[in-house]
């Protein structure tokens, strides 16, 4: 479970280039609708993940003695995620994410050091996999399966309208 949430964070920075401009100058109203559509619905996917992020790590922390380092580290990652929440620019979004994640690579939120946590091995194992987690992580791969679903019917009449807009040029 814990690899496929992290599995699903590679996916989501893949996703944020599907909605960058498909034909960049292209001077096409409903193209410039589609694309803004595909920018909110990005948007929309990053602000899940990160909300998803924040109840997870949120229940991680609640079980931790709070002056461990890994329960300090954890309110700092879920600070950061709700500055990242708060930006609405997509670009600046996704820089936010990536700067996150450089920030906290070092910082093994998912890793048992007992000496950070306070836990043993297996009650921080027990602690990541706890069905309220479970249901956060299903919640998210949901989210992340309605947005393949949109952006591949945005996809779908970005195509409509170029082969449209080609039929208008040869055909006047």
């Amino acid at each position: 479970m814990i690899f496929k949430c992290f599995s699903l964070l590679i996916i989501t920075q893949i996703l944020v280039a599907t909605a960058k401009p498909i034909n960049p100058g292209f001077d096409d109203p409903q193209q410039k609708a589609l694309e803004k559509e595909a920018k909110e619905e990005t948007v929309n996917l990053l602000n899940s993940l990160f909300r998803s992020q924040i109840a997870y790590f949120t229940e991680v922390n609640s079980n931790l003695n709070p002056r461990t380092k890994r329960a300090a580290d954890i309110r700092l990652y879920i600070t950061r995620l709700n500055q990242a929440i708060a930006e609405n620019e997509l670009d600046k979004k996704d820089k936010m994410w990536l700067d996150i994640f450089e920030e906290f690579k070092g910082s093994p939120l998912l890793l048992n050091r007992e000496e950070e946590t306070g836990l043993t091995d297996m009650q921080y194992k027990i602690l990541l996999t706890g069905k309220k987690l479970q249901a956060i992580s299903a919640g998210f791969v949901s989210d992340v399966a309605d947005y393949f679903w949109k952006m591949a019917k945005i996809s779908g009449k970005v195509v409509e309208n170029h082969f449209e807009g080609k039929n208008r040029l040869t055909n006047p």
